[in-house]
């Protein structure tokens, strides 16, 4: 019993966020929130542009999420890769859906 606790230690590793880490990654959401409302407000001459790029800021803000307070950063980075494989699918899938919507 005392051996397992011991393995469950060794294994065990922590990690600190640091309060520049935490800010840095406030200003960056604050920053990409405040660029998808200026599209959604002043984009409205792009018609589906301003949608794709809407989700696209959306996309990068997940990722940011993710990364930091998902911990990502820490976890082993095969956890990652599938982070981002689904972001990358569905980038292209909407890409995919404008170009198809754009040749109606």
């Amino acid at each position: 019993m005392i051996q397992n606790a011991e393995n469950i230690k060794e294994k065990e590793h922590r990690h600190i966020s640091s309060y520049k880490e935490h800010f840095s990654t406030l200003m960056a959401l604050l920053l990409l929130t405040v660029i998808t409302v200026a599209i959604s407000v002043f984009g409205a001459d792009l018609r589906t542009m301003s949608v794709f790029t809407a989700l696209l800021i959306a996309t990068v803000k997940v990722i940011v999420v993710s990364y930091y307070f998902m911990h990502l950063k820490y976890d082993k980075k095969i956890y990652t890769w599938l982070v981002m494989i689904v972001a990358i699918l569905f980038i292209s899938f909407a890409v995919l859906t404008i170009i198809e919507y754009l040749n109606r």
